[in-house]
């Protein structure tokens, strides 16, 4: 891995006040570890999360309110490389601190080698071999300390003429068991949107529906901080939001597995709903 070609201005950048979210019992095991954090600048507050890859060693840093950067005539890289200077430091003032953790935060504050994280162009799926049970544990290890319970499997066709919604994904309580669609199987599809949506139906389980004012509500801001936690989150939304008329058009043979083709081929339309559920 490179340096990273950005570098901290001489005149130290005024980030406002920098404070992180409560801070949670962190497993020996944990490959991702994030956090959300708080700028307070002129009065307003912006809200932001750090995300570090423990195996790869790649730091990622986001503020979700890109209005924040507006405060500042250097480039957003550098805004975000001094911003990443005060989290590790403050990191490395909490007892409970993980020791690989202390390890990626000295090296960054003494300025060795470490990958920040860009925007990637997200891996395709490739020969339609997509292993949903793999995905799962993959994710259930890396953010679920391997707790969550549950099958998974490729949701079934229904016989429908026209698509009026689009639907990635669903978990049923009762059963523990996630469905994906199986248009998601399409080779244009990137393995972190497949990914995402485990993991969002995954967090059905984690984080469980609430009762607000009469209301049962799934995506709580509880749910949607862990949902965040997903390292590729950000790049597969805004997949979904740019490629959703896509994926609703007629599947072409060519982009689907054999057991989906004849389907297809006897007129069986595929449902789907908007984005994950």
């Amino acid at each position: 891995m490179g340096k990273p070609s950005t570098t901290i201005p001489k005149k130290p950048l005024r980030l406002g006040s920098v404070v992180f979210s409560t801070s949670r019992e962190v497993s020996r095991n944990i490959k991702i570890y994030s956090r959300l954090f708080r700028c307070r600048k002129d009065g307003f507050d912006y809200m932001g999360q750090i995300k570090i890859d423990l195996q790869s060693f790649i730091v990622k840093v986001e503020v979700f309110n890109k209005n924040y950067f507006n405060y500042f005539n250097v480039s957003l890289s550098n805004v975000t490389l001094a911003l990443e200077k005060i989290l590790f430091t403050k990191l490395l003032l909490e007892k409970s601190l993980p020791e690989t953790l202390k390890e990626i935060a000295f090296s960054f504050l003494n300025n060795k080698e470490i990958e920040r994280k860009q925007s990637p162009t997200p891996d395709l799926i490739k020969d339609h071999k997509v292993n949903l049970k793999e995905i799962f544990d993959k994710l259930n290890a890396e953010y679920f300390k391997s707790e969550i319970k549950a099958n998974i499997k490729w949701g079934k066709k229904v016989h429908k003429k026209n698509l009026t919604s689009f639907r990635f994904g669903s978990y049923d309580p009762e059963k523990q068991l996630i469905r994906i669609h199986p248009r998601l199987q399409q080779d244009f599809v990137p393995i972190s949107v497949v990914e995402l949506t485990v993991y969002h139906e995954m967090c059905h389980q984690w984080v469980p529906m609430k009762r607000e004012r009469g209301m049962w509500i799934a995506h709580h801001p509880q749910f949607k901080e862990k949902e965040r936690e997903y390292l590729f989150y950000d790049e597969a939304r805004s997949w979904e939001k740019e490629n959703w008329k896509k994926l609703m058009r007629p599947i072409r043979k060519k982009n689907i597995p054999d057991k989906l083709r004849a389907s297809i081929e006897q007129n069986e339309i595929l449902e789907i709903t908007t984005l994950t559920g």
